[in-house]
């Protein structure tokens, strides 16, 4: 009997073991979310992000992610959230496409989109991008992880730490390590000093990253709006077929054309009031630009791009501000 009894309280155990770790198991596997796969040309995919809001059902994932097919395996554009969504992707992708990541770009610094690094130099892929989008990494993306944290909980972000590039390029130029022709164009400071768009030469498909937006506000917050508007005219003036932004639907030049108008409005409307002496309060409440209201982000984002641009005038007034976007130049990776 006393065998018997230790039998049950082993069994017990077991069963209180499994129902306690169940739980656990079946919320790991909740909190990751499903990818899918929309073909957009010849060897040239997206995986859409589900929504615009980092919410802990998607997992931080509100970030379009580009997979490029290359003849050793795999691009791609964005390394996800953290340490476990991009452990997440790789196996999705692989998967579905029957190749290896062989390399990934950051194409701007954003939490969303470059915290996954850590996971693949640690599998050691190389992850590419501008300098100054690797000096913001290394500087600011501390508190990316912080933010995603709260929002997100430890378990989601564990193991996620910033981790810069390994391959740096300042200028213009063409991906390294791969043999498709994948044209990195930097233009200065526009949503960020080291915001890039990527060129797939053959299919004509533009990933705009944050220099692109489908119903998604321009935010200022880091931005110059001057450079920013005029990347986006000299983008449009490419033999560009279609254009995937970071947040938002995949689609035509409209893609680079609206948020261009966005800005060329928002510009125009602060210099006339600058030029007016209408004060920074008053404009704050004067300036509206008509067809983009119902964009993501306009409710909070307007005002504060109001503010912003109001100030680079004042200091473009007074000669301190220096930094226009150039055009992009050709540079050595």
């Amino acid at each position: 009997m006393p065998k018997f009894r230790g039998i049950l309280s082993l069994l017990r155990g077991a069963v209180i073991a499994i129902f306690w770790f169940l739980p656990a198991a079946l919320l790991q596997a909740q909190t990751l979310p499903a990818l899918t796969v929309r073909t957009l040309a010849d060897g040239v995919h997206v995986l859409p992000a589900p929504a615009f809001d980092v919410t802990a059902d998607n997992a931080g994932f509100v970030t379009n992610i580009g997979v490029i097919e290359d003849a050793r395996g795999l691009v791609l554009i964005g390394t996800g959230t953290s340490h476990r969504f991009a452990q997440h992707l790789k196996t999705f992708v692989e998967s579905r496409f029957g190749k290896p990541v062989i390399a990934a770009v950051n194409l701007y610094g954003g939490g969303d989109h470059v915290l996954g690094n850590g996971f693949f130099v640690s599998r050691g892929v190389p992850v590419a991008a501008q300098i100054e989008t690797d000096r913001f990494i290394r500087a600011s993306c501390h508190t990316c992880v912080e933010r995603l944290t709260a929002a997100l909980g430890e378990n989601m972000m564990s193991s996620t730490e910033p981790t810069p590039a390994t391959v740096v390029f300042e200028g213009t130029g063409h991906l390294p390590g791969v043999s498709r022709r994948l044209k990195l164009l930097h233009f200065g400071h526009t949503f960020q000093p080291g915001a890039t768009a990527l060129l797939d030469e053959a299919t004509g498909t533009l990933f705009a990253g944050e220099l692109g937006a489908a119903h998604y506000l321009p935010d200022l917050y880091n931005a110059q709006e001057r450079g920013w508007r005029d990347a986006l005219a000299q983008l449009g003036r490419m033999d560009v077929k279609q254009v995937v932004p970071a947040h938002g639907a995949p689609g035509g030049r409209e893609v680079l054309d609206a948020p261009r108008r966005y800005l060329d409005t928002l510009i125009a409307q602060v210099d006339a009031l600058f030029e007016q002496g209408v004060s920074l309060l008053e404009s704050l409440e004067k300036v509206e630009a008509v067809g983009f209201n119902d964009w993501y982000g306009y409710s909070v984002w307007h005002r504060r791009n109001v503010h912003f641009a109001y100030l680079h005038r004042e200091q473009g007034e007074f000669g301190a501000l220096t930094d226009k976007g150039a055009g992009p130049e050709e540079g050595q990776h």
